[in-house]
């Protein structure tokens, strides 16, 4: 009998080391549609139909269920403290006392900002644009700029549309605009003018976020299956289907 009882509870230890006792668990998700406070130039219905689907496809590789819950911005973080649900998509930046608060999933869509320059243009390094002008939107933007590309000067657009037509009329070397703003102009009414020409320079984007020590296991098997889907293609079908890409 004890042998037997042996056996059960290493089969257990064995399970649970390979994660198989999470599949075929269920987890509340909340998602504000709104994404506040991000601008994304009318496109928070692509963006919930594209994390409606991301989470389908990674509930199906991990062998979990995820129930989503619809949630207004002012009251998304307040009912995670309240244990209203398992975890939260958000827009929250994992930044110094928030990791004491909360725990960050990788990424699952970048927002930050990117370098637009002209299609013809080629930037292989921040060497290349030392000396070179360059637009920004924000002081925020202004002090990231300066920090990854030294020695750019700085100028100042007021709508985006204005800071491309003068990158493209040679005026501007180039300019620094939010990803999916980038993505949308360069989409229609700049496609073939411009391109992107930098990955997004700082860490904003939208993550899967639990309360801290809380819900690892959630982060864990959210960030396999967003590994698994980056590798397999999948993760850039879906944001090709709803132009995020």
């Amino acid at each position: 009998m004890i042998k037997r009882y042996f056996l059960l509870f290493f089969i257990l230890m064995v399970a649970v080391s390979c994660g198989t006792v999470s599949r075929g668990k269920t987890y509340t998700i909340a998602i504000d549609p709104s994404w506040y406070p991000l601008n994304l130039q009318g496109k928070g219905p692509n963006v919930y139909a594209f994390s409606s689907e991301l989470l389908r496809a990674i509930s199906e590789k991990e062998g979990v269920f995820f129930e989503k819950i619809r949630m207004d911005w002012d009251n998304l973080t307040l009912g995670l403290e309240k244990g209203d649900y398992d975890g939260m998509l958000s827009s929250i930046t994992p930044r110094g006392f928030l990791k004491k608060t909360y725990t960050f999933s990788d990424p699952f869509l970048q927002t930050g900002p990117v370098l637009v320059v002209r299609e013809d243009e080629k930037v292989h390094s921040a060497i290349e644009l030392a000396g070179k002008e360059i637009a920004v939107d924000s002081l925020a933007n202004e002090a990231l700029l300066i920090e990854k590309f030294p020695g750019v000067i700085v100028q100042y657009y007021d709508v985006i549309p204005e800071g491309l037509d003068e990158v493209l009329s040679g005026q501007l070397d180039g300019a620094l605009i939010n990803y999916l703003q980038a993505t949308s102009y360069i989409r229609d009414l700049y496609q073939g003018k411009v391109k992107i020409a930098t990955s997004p320079l700082n860490d904003a984007g939208l993550r899967l976020i639990t309360l801290d020590g809380g819900n690892t296991e959630l982060v864990d098997i959210f960030n396999q299956g967003l590994d698994k889907l980056r590798d397999d293609g999948t993760l850039d079908g879906l944001l090709t289907k709803w132009e995020l890409l």
